[in-house]
């Protein structure tokens, strides 16, 4: 990775090593890259005190995300002052430029204690689709949220789109955020003319797993039995989706 500062001090290899090896703690070196996105060979150069030239900021902040040491504990150890550095946002990992609707749902359904199968990825425009079983709804759709603000009328386009014409009444439609205002202005939203069930779902920015989920108000009388089926469902983990 191509390095945009340099370090404010030498870089003291055996220092990194220790700090690094705490920042690991139990974990295997090639566990801890994997959760920090970073590659088996390169944790183990600097543990191995093989590499005279300090990580970069970026690389640290990758490390930060996942480790038992503080972001600026590995800021000091490489060789840089922690203090230029004490409002970098290191909480974001799944959401971001390469976050999709599926690298949120997957996850996020294997915690749910219903069974479900997707039946549409997402490809060619139309809209993520899961069938659930024993659902009150008959297809649960996931559209994913980019927008900084939503109106009323901006829910009702896309529903309304040609891609959304698959959507039935009896259907469930879930848009998805990372945008705590998005789902903040979406979740107090009132469509009464429409006859679908439609929540929204914010998206945990540290994990990139739905973190809430709330139903819209709209014609549809929600029932205990409909919040039964929410992406917030912290049910049995080894339940599998329902296949054939």
């Amino acid at each position: 990775m191509r390095r945009n500062v340099d370090p404010d001090y030498e870089f003291d290899k055996d220092r990194f090593a220790e700090v690094l090896k705490a920042a690991i703690g139990d974990r295997s070196y090639s566990a801890f890259g994997k959760e920090a996105d970073i590659s088996f060979g390169y944790i183990s150069k600097y543990i191995n005190k093989k590499c005279d030239v300090s990580p970069t900021v970026q690389t640290l902040k990758k490390m930060a995300k996942v480790a038992k040491v503080t972001y600026a504990e590995l800021l000091e150890a490489a060789g840089y002052d922690s203090n230029k550095y004490e409002e970098d946002d290191i909480s974001v990992t799944m959401v971001n430029s390469e976050w999709s609707p599926m690298n949120t749902l997957l996850p996020t359904l294997c915690r749910t204690s219903f069974k479900w199968q997707f039946v549409s990825d997402g490809t060619a425009g139309a809209p993520l689709c899961a069938k659930i079983e024993d659902a009150p709804f008959e297809s649960w759709y996931f559209i994913p949220v980019t927008k900084e603000s939503v109106t009323k009328e901006d829910i009702l386009a896309i529903l309304g789109s040609k891609e959304a014409e698959v959507i039935s009444s009896n259907s469930k439609v879930t848009f998805l955020t990372a945008n705590e205002n998005v789902y903040a202005q979406m979740k107090d939203t009132e469509i009464n003319l429409i006859s679908i069930r439609i929540s929204v779902a914010l998206v945990n920015r540290v994990d990139g797993l739905i973190g809430e989920e709330t139903y819209l108000k709209t014609s549809v009388q929600i029932t205990d039995k409909d919040r039964e089926y929410v992406l917030t469902d912290k049910g049995n983990d080894t339940i599998s989706p329902l296949s054939l």
